[in-house]
């Protein structure tokens, strides 16, 4: 079957479009994001996408349509069960995978990215809610991933989820529009605010009020000098490190823990990564800094959107640029921080929440 890439249509709208204007570390960030949309197909095929489920989409009549709901990728359009090389017009290959019925659903099919499964993929539970009891069909879910439903059981049990590929053959299917530009982290402000009026954590008596968290775990903006960074956040400013070893990995928490913990927490610092996503869990006027690359805190990058919805201070810290990691984007790179420089951006920081 040939099918052509086609623009998506409009849908019905969840929530408008947002303009988000602020200011974190004396710079400025505006965009538009974008707006939240149930999006209704008749009589059409879901199908679940790459491998990695991005480009998941809706064939209709010789049309695919994936824009606005999907992640899009090179990686997703040459490894396929569907197509391969996917673009323009192509060959679909309606035969490589297994069917399955349903007469009215929602589809849900992610990439299962600890980010962009918190700002982007959960809070579309709007959406899912206006048309309530049909299935929502999605890939195998992560362990956080099915954690995070357990604060949505309305929207738990809704689910369906199917080995993939999977080809859904659906009188009427619905899609929601994603309320982020995710290839900068620009989210909506909604979006937002769902997860900090729904994700909450309970303050522990005796948690650490003061946090680091070590990337040095992962393989992507690891801090060259981690160890310097700890010496000096423990020694000379009372921080607790994350990360470092097995009994402070943040791998072994549950959500509910990881929750519990930001909301403990005064101050919280790390490189940019998934380990700041719960910043929204903390106390408004609680402190975070990040640290990322020079060429990157000029734009909006993912987490520091967190802060206006959450009212935190928020302070980007400009780390040096080192060598290469093993996901080969610029903005994976190592780093290496400025002892004397973080000593006088902590100082600072914490002269204005004391």
């Amino acid at each position: 079957m040939k099918v052509t890439e086609a623009e998506t249509p409009e849908g019905r709208l969840v929530k408008r479009s947002n303009f988000r204007e602020y200011a974190i570390s004396g710079r400025e960030f505006k965009y538009r994001a974008p707006p939240c949309e149930i999006i209704t197909f008749e009589h059409a095929m879901a199908v679940s996408g790459s491998w990695e489920h991005g480009l998941a989409g809706i064939i209709k009549n010789g049309k695919f349509y994936h824009q606005r709901f999907t992640k899009d990728a090179q990686n997703f359009r040459t490894k396929s069960p569907f197509w391969s090389n996917a673009t323009g017009t192509f060959e679909f290959d309606v035969e490589c995978c297994e069917f399955k019925q349903a007469s009215e659903c929602f589809t849900w099919f992610n990439i299962g990215l600890y980010w962009h499964w918190f700002l982007e993929d959960l809070p579309l539970i709007e959406a899912f809610r206006t048309i309530p009891d049909i299935p929502i069909y999605t890939n195998h879910l992560t362990n956080f991933q099915l954690q995070s439903l357990s604060f949505f059981p309305d929207i738990e049990e809704r689910v369906v989820q199917v080995d993939t590929p999977v080809i859904l053959n659906c009188p009427k299917v619905h899609v929601v529009t994603y309320p982020a530009i995710s290839y900068r982290g620009k989210v909506a402000e909604w979006a937002v605010e769902f997860l900090r009026d729904n994700l909450k954590g309970s303050p522990v008596e005796e948690g650490p009020k003061r946090i680091y968290i070590s990337r040095n775990d992962a393989v992507a903006r690891n801090v060259d000098n981690d160890s310097e960074v700890i010496d000096l956040l423990v020694n000379e400013y009372n921080f607790f490190p994350m990360n470092t070893h097995k009994d402070n990995s943040m791998s072994g928490m549950s959500l509910q823990q990881k929750l519990d913990m930001y909301a403990t927490a005064d101050v919280v610092i790390s490189p940019t990564g998934a380990g700041l996503t719960h910043t929204h869990a903390m106390k408004p006027e609680s402190t975070v800094i990040d640290f990322n690359h020079p060429f990157e805190v000029t734009e909006e990058c993912g987490w520091n959107n967190i802060a206006i919805p959450c009212n935190l201070n928020w302070h980007t810290f400009e780390a040096i640029t080192t060598s290469m990691s093993d996901r080969p984007k610029l903005k994976n790179s190592h780093m290496r921080v400025d002892i004397d420089k973080l000593r006088k951006t902590l100082d600072n920081a914490l002269s204005k929440t004391s």
